[in-house]
Order: C-alpha cells, then sequence, then structure tokens
C-alpha cells in the first residue's frame, strides 16, 4: 500500500477594490494564479500576467527548461514513461488543488479567506505559490478585474493540520513551518460508522455514473471516483497507489450495500472556452451542489477516504475548485 502527503493552506485577504465573483470562483482564481505563475518562472515570458498568459503552449513543448519547470510540474504534469500502472492516462490530476472563495459580492475593504492544498513535492514550491497569489492581488480576481475590480492584499497564510494550524506568512516574512498530512495518518485515525452520512457538495460537482452523468450519485458511484483521483495521485505524486485493483474492487463491492436515504441537489449547466484547443465555448456535462444522506455501513478506510476527499476533492475539473465537500455524521 501506498501513501500520499499534503499540506493544506488558508489564505486571508483584504479586497482593495470592489469584486463580484461568480459561482465559478474557483475557476477564475486557478486561472488568473496560473498565468502569475507562469510569468513568474517562465523564461520565455508570458505577456501581462493576464489569464491569456496561458493560452500559449507551443514554447512550453519546446523548452529546454520544461523537466524542471514549475509551472509544468502543476499546470501539465505527464505519467512518466515507464510508469507501471494508470499507463492509459494521458492526462493526470494535477498536484494542487484550490478552495475556492465565498461566491457573490465583496465591497472594498472586506475581508474573505480561500484555502489551497499542494500535494507531494508540491509543497517544495510553496513561495512561488505565495508570489503568484500576492502578484494576482495586485492584478484583481474578479469579473472586471481589467478595469480594477477585486483587487487584495494578503493579510496572512497558515498551514492548517489537524486541530493545529501554523503561520507561513505574515508582513512581510516568510516561515518555512509547512504542516504535512498523510493518507495512513487519515486511516489510522479513522473508525467504522454506521447509521447515515450525509455528504454537502459545496461547490459545482462533476460525477459520471455508468454512462452518464448524475446529481444525484449511489455511494458507489462517489467513492469509485473518489478512489480512482487518490489513487492516480498518489501513484504519480506519492509513494505509489493506496489501493491495487483487488482492494478496489472489494471497496466498491462494500459500497454496494449502501443506499440513498435523502437527496437534495440542483443541477447545473454551464459552458467553456478551451484555452489550450482554442476552441470557443462548449456546454460542459451537467454539475451539480447540494446534500445526499447514504445510510450503511461505512469501513474505516472508506471514512478514511472521504476524509483524503475533503482536501483533494472529488470529480472533474477538482483544481478549479469543483468537487469540494464537508462531511457530517
Amino acid at each position: 500500500m501506498g501513501d500520499l502527503s499534503l499540506s493544506q493552506f488558508e489564505a486571508k485577504i483584504v479586497f482593495d477594490s470592489d469584486a463580484d465573483l461568480s459561482r465559478w470562483s474557483g475557476n477564475t482564481l486557478r486561472s488568473g494564479f496560473g498565468a502569475q505563475l507562469k510569468s513568474l518562472v517562465c523564461i520565455h515570458g508570458s505577456g501581462d500576467g493576464s489569464e491569456d498568459g496561458e493560452r500559449d503552449t507551443a514554447a512550453c513543448e519546446s523548452c529546454p527548461l520544461q523537466k524542471v519547470c514549475i509551472y509544468e510540474y502543476f499546470y501539465n504534469s505527464r505519467p512518466p514513461k515507464d510508469g507501471r500502472v494508470l499507463k492509459k492516462q494521458s492526462d493526470i490530476p494535477r498536484p494542487f488543488v484550490f478552495d475556492p472563495p465565498v461566491a457573490g459580492r465583496h465591497s472594498a475593504g472586506s475581508a474573505a479567506d480561500f484555502r489551497f492544498t499542494l500535494v507531494g513535492k508540491g509543497v517544495e514550491h510553496l513561495p512561488y505559490f505565495l508570489l503568484a497569489i500576492r502578484n494576482l492581488g495586485e492584478s484583481g480576481m474578479s469579473r472586471g478585474y481589467r478595469l480594477g475590480y477585486g483587487k487584495f492584499s494578503i493579510k496572512s497564510v497558515d498551514s492548517i493540520g489537524f486541530g493545529t494550524s501554523n503561520i507561513i506568512f505574515s508582513g512581510d516574512t516568510v516561515y518555512n513551518r509547512a504542516i504535512s498530512m498523510s493518507y495512513q495518518e487519515m486511516l489510522s485515525a479513522s473508525a467504522e460508522h454506521r447509521g447515515d452520512l450525509t455528504v454537502r457538495f459545496t461547490t459545482p460537482t462533476q460525477i459520471k455514473e455508468g454512462d452518464r452523468f448524475t446529481a444525484a450519485p449511489s455511494f458507489r458511484g462517489l467513492i469509485s471516483r473518489l478512489l480512482f483521483r487518490a489513487n492516480a495521485l498518489a501513484e504519480f505524486f506519492g509513494s505509489g497507489m493506496l489501493y491495487d485493483n483487488e482492494q478496489v474492487l472489494a471497496l466498491l463491492g462494500s459500497c454496494r450495500q449502501v443506499s440513498i436515504a435523502r437527496a437534495s441537489t440542483e443541477e447545473i449547466r454551464t459552458k467553456r472556452y478551451f484555452h489550450r484547443q482554442k476552441i470557443k465555448k462548449q456546454n460542459l456535462p451537467p454539475f451539480f451542489v447540494g446534500e445526499i444522506t447514504y445510510r450503511g455501513e461505512f469501513s474505516r478506510e472508506i471514512m478514511a477516504l472521504l476524509e483524503l476527499g475533503r482536501f483533494i476533492h472529488v470529480g472533474k475539473m477538482a483544481t478549479f475548485g469543483n468537487g469540494m465537500y464537508e462531511v457530517e455524521v
């Protein structure tokens, strides 16, 4: 059994100008952050640091520093050529996740916060994350950012652990005190649960079960997507897959006995422009938000996976902040 380590951070900010964050604020945060990170580390430059800086990838493909580029590591990770498992994964999960700020209107002077999780060795690049976030604040994170909306200042950044936290950034000082967590620690601290368990999906979540996308996935469907994501992250950025194929089948088999007691979800439809492929806006498969109460017996392994999922999210486009959820027992 392999393991997966990660560190989560909470950034507390104050808006210097009015901001209007949509339901897809995670998309705004991830895209703007990516442009700022690229402008920091790319030897070819990336224009004015706007979101358009993510579009041109031709220089990246031929760059001699591609294998050691921090932007490539976070945004364009590729499976190793000598990989033993998940060989058919051409588009592997990214080693970071954003928990976006609350959507809606924020007035100048108002406080907000968001979290981000760095997976595996990604924590070694934390200073670049902080610089890119600072630069994003100067550029703006909001609808109309080109007109000066959504500018913010970082007040502090804390590393969040199990019941503890360390100050990472305050004022102009950065402290190297990141708290590391691992799946094996979560597993050791978990206990089986019997009865009702409510999963509250707080950001748009997209889960495909069978041949269709659903706004009320079965528990098996939920854990199947979570297991796939967790195993892929552990294989490419940890010490190996958390569960082998036989163990995965056993875990999913146990999920068949779990039923849906209640479901209150809302389907969401949206469009997206695919910058890299230069494809105009296309309709995406439906997302959903809301809560589902599952009833049954939940093993220690399942409870640990649900805990891990709070950090890595579940479903498609997780690094955009999608698929974030809370668990209530």
